[in-house]
């Protein structure tokens, strides 16, 4: 009898099979837990590049319950998003997530390799919120930001709600994504975080 497929099992496997290549690339910020609205949820695996990708793990030892309420908070930030699903979680996951997330399916064979099989394809989301978007910035970044574009110093006193609030308006949305993707890569703290073993 092959044991429960956890977490940590399909993680390794993500890594191995589908994030290699985005790992290996200078260009490409592979994070794990990306708080999303100040920590109100976390992204299993965030992928960042040309857009923001979000990657949720639901193995058999997890539950469905927090994943409404998760691809509510994916679909305000991630331009695309893939639920890595237990076969046990598949038909029960599947009413519960938009058309533009993609669906992967994680099956540990009796020798204790996890396999992923995508049965859905990612498309791009279209509901992407600027001021949740902007809301992955940290205060100085977004200061920093508004600095480049030459807003008045006494406009970045104010509460870094209000500071999101100026992005949303003096970038277009394309403009705002490339931004925030931009920062967040070159956030060197991050750089130093342990992959999975």
């Amino acid at each position: 009898m092959t044991s429960l497929l956890k977490d940590g099992d399909v993680r390794r496997a993500v890594y191995a099979r589908m994030l290699s290549a985005a790992v290996r690339s200078p260009d490409t910020l592979v994070i794990d837990e990306l708080g999303l609205d100040h920590g109100s949820c976390r992204v299993d695996i965030a992928v960042i590049n040309g857009h923001i990708r979000g990657l949720e793990i639901k193995a058999e030892a997890d539950t469905l319950t927090r994943l409404p309420a998760q691809v509510a908070a994916y679909g305000d930030v991630v331009d695309k998003a893939s639920l890595i699903v237990a076969e046990r979680h598949l038909d029960a996951a599947l009413p519960l997530l938009p058309e533009w997330w993609g669906v992967v399916v994680a099956t540990r064979f009796s020798n204790g390799e996890v396999a992923l099989r995508r049965v859905r394809e990612e498309r791009v989301n279209r509901t992407v919120d600027p001021i949740i978007l902007a809301r992955l910035l940290w205060r100085p970044e977004a200061a920093q930001i508004l600095r480049d574009l030459n807003t008045a110093e006494r406009k970045l006193r104010g509460p870094r709600e209000e500071l999101y609030q100026q992005l949303t308006q003096a970038l277009s949305h394309r403009e705002l994504s490339t931004r925030v993707r931009e920062t967040l890569k070159a956030r060197a703290i991050w750089r130093d975080r342990p992959r999975p073993q």
